[in-house]
């Protein structure tokens, strides 16, 4: 599997577009963050807590080799601050187990650990606006999300819910989505991996992020190269 996951990384580091993408951030001094998902990690919707510790130790270690993310100890999550925003990168695959075992657990998806350090975090960053990275969708858009797990779900839904400032920002399903009916304000937005042409259209997902003092400006470009969405969202009012 070591091999496999390497000669994957290599690939994606190579193909241009996205070699591109990570040179010109480096240039301007941006951060690079993160994150496996299942694909990244042991395959379709798989998750590390069902199986052997030495696999899913291995597909991390492929991602930090690739990647060299911020980590907490030897984990894969963390929170890079700055003066306005507090981004929260999650490790959803490590130490999550399937809904058929754990849906009724509260620290699923995260594990006990990571809960309680994402739990000080939030609290820490309580004046800040506040980016959760999840590889995972909160709401259901597709065959996996945290509402598979309705104890984990309302647990986040607790912390997040109505908090003026914070969101989770998703991807997985490869498409652009904006939702805040739970309360908990989520951006959906795939992934950038490479150009390329999807009947007969430009494949150019992305999102892009501009915060303010006072409001969040939210892009989402769509796969046929337009904004698809683009919505302001004041800090008095953090709903949609």
């Amino acid at each position: 599997m070591r091999n496999e996951l390497r000669r994957s990384y290599d690939a994606q580091l190579a193909e241009p577009s996205f070699a591109g993408l990570l040179a010109s951030v480096r240039q301007r001094d941006g951060a690079i963050l993160s994150i496996y998902d299942d694909h990244d990690f042991l395959g379709n919707n798989r998750h590390g807590g069902d199986h052997p510790p030495g696999l899913r130790e291995t597909a991390r270690a492929e991602l930090v080799r690739a990647f060299a993310p911020p980590r907490t100890g030897d984990d894969v999550y963390s929170v890079t601050r700055s003066d306005l925003v507090d981004i929260v990168v999650l490790d959803e695959r490590f130490y999550r187990r399937a809904p058929s075992s754990a849906k009724a657990d509260r620290d699923a998806i995260l594990g006990a650990q990571q809960w309680q350090w994402f739990e000080s975090v939030v609290r820490q960053a309580a004046e800040k606006y506040l980016v959760v990275a999840s590889s995972t969708t909160f709401h259901t858009y597709g065959d996996e999300s945290w509402e598979q797990y309705p104890s984990a779900f309302n647990r986040m839904r607790t912390l997040l819910g109505h908090r003026r400032g914070a969101m989770i920002v998703s991807g997985d399903v490869h498409r652009n989505a904006l939702y805040d009916d739970s309360g908990v304000m989520e951006i959906v937005t795939s992934g950038v991996a490479r150009n390329g042409i999807v009947f007969g259209v430009p494949r150019r997902n992305y999102g892009v992020l501009t915060f303010e003092g006072d409001s969040t400006r939210v892009q989402l470009r769509s796969s046929k190269a337009s904004w698809r969405f683009d919505v302001t969202i004041p800090r008095s009012r953090w709903s949609l």
